[in-house]
Parts: structure tokens; sequence; C-alpha cells
């Protein structure tokens, strides 16, 4: 199977190991910010029922990013770390350590977003506006650069020290997991908003009926709560309401 490359995806270096879960999950998190500064800069003051959308919609987004580098910082860098001392693989090392400390200093720029759209959920102002703009543009360049430098550096290491069977197991088991149905009814159609529509077809294809029917039943709601939440998102200053 070719590896995925998506809208916005630095590198997919080659190797025995699958990461197309992973390179939809990047894709997803670079949409929402890119979409999250078009509201920012575009949504009235005055929208005040847009804001709350926004705030709430802020929280799935940051949930989900805090989840996936859980992940990766709990169960993905130590096997390879692992395997990188076994292999005597020292520049894997310290790619894993960067990896941790990137992370890290991700998270104090989300909590500045966080707080940024809590004042606009609360009372919506130019300078709250202006804050918030520099707070999403921080994200954007930290955690892109952070998903680029694991794209091309991280997943090399994956695909050196890591099977195909191996990982496919790690995924399905320590990744994904068994996320409440709540959980699923977000994040099944939040992974596919913005796909081409032959990766959607290959995930139906991967993951199975239960994902194809998941997403078949919530997939209408949540783009309907999408729009919604971004209805200022893509137009131009003179088109708001």
């Amino acid at each position: 199977m070719n590896a995925l490359m998506l809208p916005g995806q630095a590198a997919a270096p080659d190797g025995p190991v699958d990461m197309s879960g992973m390179y939809v999950m990047h894709h997803a998190f670079r949409r929402d910010l890119a979409d999250f500064a078009g509201a920012a800069s575009m949504t009235p003051l005055d929208a005040g029922t847009t804001w709350t959308r926004l705030d709430r919609r802020w929280h799935r987004f940051s949930e989900e990013l805090h989840t996936h580098h859980s992940k990766e910082d709990d169960i993905l860098w130590p096997l390879l770390e692992e395997r990188a001392i076994a292999a005597g693989d020292i520049k894997a090392l310290t790619v894993l350590a960067d990896m941790e400390a990137e992370h890290a200093t991700i998270d104090p720029v989300l909590e500045r977003c966080t707080a940024a759209f809590a004042t606009m959920a609360k009372q919506a102002s130019d300078a709250g506006r202006s804050e918030l703009g520099k707070a999403i543009s921080a994200a954007r360049d930290s955690l892109g650069q952070h998903l680029d430098h694991e794209e091309r550096s991280a997943v090399a290491i994956a695909q050196r020290h890591l099977g195909a069977e191996e990982w496919a197991v790690i995924e399905r088991e320590k990744f994904r997991g068994k996320p409440s149905p709540a959980v699923a009814a977000f994040m099944i159609p939040w992974m596919a908003k913005g796909l081409p529509s032959d990766v959607v077809t290959r995930m139906r294809k991967q993951s199975g009926l239960v994902f194809s029917l998941l997403l078949r039943a919530n997939r209408g709601r949540f783009m309907a709560a999408e729009t919604a939440t971004f209805l200022y998102a893509a137009q131009k200053p003179d088109e708001r309401r």
C-alpha cells in the first residue's frame, strides 16, 4: 500500500509501518488551526452564540491533541527509545528527546489559546480578538514545526525499528482503544473532515464496518455543527453578518 501523503504533510518516510492513522490526525490538527484562525479573524464581535460555539469546539480540539500527544509520550516514544538503544541508534535518541521536549513547549501555547477563546466567549472585544489571533498564530507555528519534524524524523525511526503487524496491534489497542459512543460520534467525522474522498474510502476499508456505520450516522450532524461554529471563517470583512 502506498504511503499516505495529505495536504500540508511534510513527509511520508518509506518502511513497513502504515502510519496513515497518524497522518490523518495530523491533517485534522492542521485543518482545525487554520479554521480557528479564520474564525478568530472574521467572526463579528456581537456574534455571541458563535463565540460560545468556538470556545466549546476549541476544547474538543485541544482534548484530541492532548490525548494524541499523551499516547505518544507514554507509548510510542518509550518503545522507540528502547529499540533505538538496543540497536545503537544514537541519532534516533536525540530526535525522540526532541519530540517530548516539543510537546512540552506546545502546551503553554495551547493554554494561551484556551484563555483567549474563553475571554471572547464571555465578552468579545477588539483587544480580545487581537490576543486570540496572536495566540492561534503561535499555536500554528509551534505545532506545525513539531508535526513537520515528527513526520520527517520520528516516523523514519518508527519505520526502522517497528514491524507492520506490531504497529497495527499498538495502533488498534493503544492509540484507537475503545472510545465511548459519544467520543466516537465526534472523533470519526472529525478525522474525515476535509480529506479527499479516496482517502475516506481507504479509511473505511482499513477500519471496518463499525467505522463506516459510525461515520454515516454522525457525519451530517457533525458537519452541521461545524458549519454553525465556523460560520464566518471563510468570509471577507464586508461579508460579515
